[in-house]
């Protein structure tokens, strides 16, 4: 990892590394698999219409739980700590990131011990895959009641440091900015995995990343996108190890703060991303990890369209709508309006070299047009960080930004614009608002119809690539390596490439003294 995390419990937690580290320690009632689709975990089977877990009204959903599954502790599962998982996620007091689907429930009542049955206020299409699954946008794991059944809230409980889960492996041992150590669980419900260890390096220097890398000192690695390119050529370098290149559904983009000036007005934003190069800066960035896009979907994606296309670079384009929308440019080229210089600041993360650049060509391209760009870097948890806790995001302190989203299986992505999801109550920081959106999103979220919903998906796209709330940066692969004699990985499209450590193992049996790292 490249940074320490600020705990291990995703439901209260906004913080991509902690939901990707999430499964080797917790359960789900649904996991996803390499190719994207939803499969049981704690869930005997996905509910649907068809199989009857699905009402024909849609406005009831039923799960059939496991039998004889035991937490790390040695306590019992059953729908208790399902119908608490789901009271957690609703208790306004947790600081849940993303309530989606939840905010649909009416009630939840244990049928029997190993059966649950969720009534919702109304139908909801993407409703089984964002509510406890690894599919979902923000993936929630199921949570033990008998630990945490009757707090007020557990937003600083001493469980989301030291979490007892579900999962394949339970924490050891948790070594704060050096390293988490996980040992396999001997009653985990599949068997007890192959590899006794899990250690989990958190390395925030990518050169010292690549040193060990290089010299063996760890088995398995994603190099993500925002690594750079030169990191993928750094990982080819060990002859001991299979690298594979995953497409996967994360889409990267440029945000822009449209409540505060000067991006409130549509035509400074439109010049904006009329002003940056943006094939040239991703291809020098990613190179081969990088894939071009104009909207949120990729070709074959659940409501792709073709037509969605974006303004191509124009710098002539980009000063008219600048002139039109007074801002002039003086004798020194910088643009100014009522004495005021046009400035906007841009966040990227201390932990990233590749955001640190992308926010310096965006530097020097927008110069071109005498917009001033003042960079700032915060680190990756300050950035993510709740709102109550001042995090950049959620307080909206900042002007352009670059970021991604890994939207899972869940085809809604109007959880990123709709008004009911900007901060505190979900991760609309660009603070998006518009009534064509949310008519949209209520045509796409409230009916059972899929052409229906591609079309309000498609409409959501549209009205963002006409207001310029986004600048759609297009997609990226991710390099998942590890050592040759490790079997069983299967790197998912999602990018939860950790959803089946339990059936990894070594081609060579290794003692319990040499974990995986």
């Amino acid at each position: 990892m490249g940074s320490d995390l600020p705990g291990l419990n995703p439901l209260v937690f906004d913080n991509a590394s902690v939901s990707t580290l999430a499964p080797l320690i917790h359960g789900y009632l649904m996991d996803a698999d390499g190719a994207g689709r939803l499969i049981p975990d704690l869930a005997t089977l996905i509910p649907s219409r068809t199989n009857g877990g699905i009402s024909a009204d849609g406005r009831s959903v039923t799960y059939h739980l496991r039998r004889g599954v035991r937490w790390h502790d040695g306590a019992p599962f059953d729908a208790r700590d399902v119908v608490f998982s789901f009271a957690a996620a609703m208790n306004p007091n947790n600081s849940v990131p993303d309530r989606t689907g939840f905010d649909h429930v009416a009630r939840v009542r244990a049928l029997d011990p190993y059966t649950v049955r969720v009534t919702l206020t109304r139908p909801f299409s993407p409703f089984v895959p964002s509510c406890f699954t690894m599919g979902a946008n923000d993936p929630y794991p199921i949570l033990p009641a008998h630990l945490l059944a009757g707090k007020h809230d557990i937003n600083r409980d001493p469980y989301n440091a030291a979490p007892v889960g579900l999962g394949p492996y339970k924490l050891v041992s948790w070594e704060r900015g050096s390293r988490i150590v996980l040992a396999a669980d001997p009653h985990y419900f599949r068997g007890k995995p192959a590899i006794p260890r899990f250690e989990i390096q958190i390395v925030p220097d990518p050169n010292t990343l690549q040193t060990l890398w290089k010299t063996g000192a760890i088995d398995y690695i994603v190099g993500r996108v925002q690594l750079g390119r030169t990191f993928l050529d750094a990982l080819r370098t060990r002859p001991d190890a299979h690298i594979v290149l995953k497409p996967h559904y994360e889409f990267d983009y440029v945000l822009l703060n449209g409540t505060r000036p000067p991006l409130d007005d549509v035509r400074v934003r439109r010049a904006v991303a009329l002003g940056i190069d943006r094939t040239r800066i991703m291809r020098n960035l990613d190179g081969a990890l990088w894939v071009p896009g104009d909207s949120d979907r990729l070709p074959g994606q659940f409501a792709y369209d073709p037509t969605i296309v974006q303004p191509r670079y124009d710098l002539a384009a980009a000063a008219r709508l600048l002139d039109a929308a007074g801002w002039r440019a003086g004798p020194d080229g910088t643009r100014s309006k009522a004495g005021h210089p046009l400035a906007v600041e841009f966040i990227a993360t201390t932990e990233s070299k590749s955001t640190g650049r992308f926010g310096l060509f965006v530097q020097q391209d927008l110069a071109k047009l005498g917009i001033r760009v003042d960079l700032k870097s915060y680190n990756y948890n300050q950035i993510w960080a709740a709102k109550a806790d001042h995090g950049i995001y959620q307080s909206g302190r900042f002007d352009l930004t670059y970021s991604g989203w890994q939207p899972n299986l869940v085809a809604d992505h109007s959880y990123l614009f709709r008004c009911d999801s900007r901060p505190p109550n979900g991760d609309n920081f660009g603070g998006i608002c518009d009534p064509e959106i949310e008519r949209a999103a209520r045509e796409e979220l409230d009916t059972m119809d899929p052409a229906r919903e591609a079309a309000g998906d498609r409409a959501i796209a549209q009205r963002i690539v006409a207001q310029t709330y986004l600048i759609f940066l297009g997609f990226n692969q991710e390099a998942v390596a590890y050592r040759d004699d490790l079997e069983g990985v299967v790197p998912s499209v999602t990018g939860g490439h950790l959803w089946n450590t339990w059936a990894w193992r070594y081609a060579a049996p290794r003692s319990e003294a040499t974990p995986a790292r």
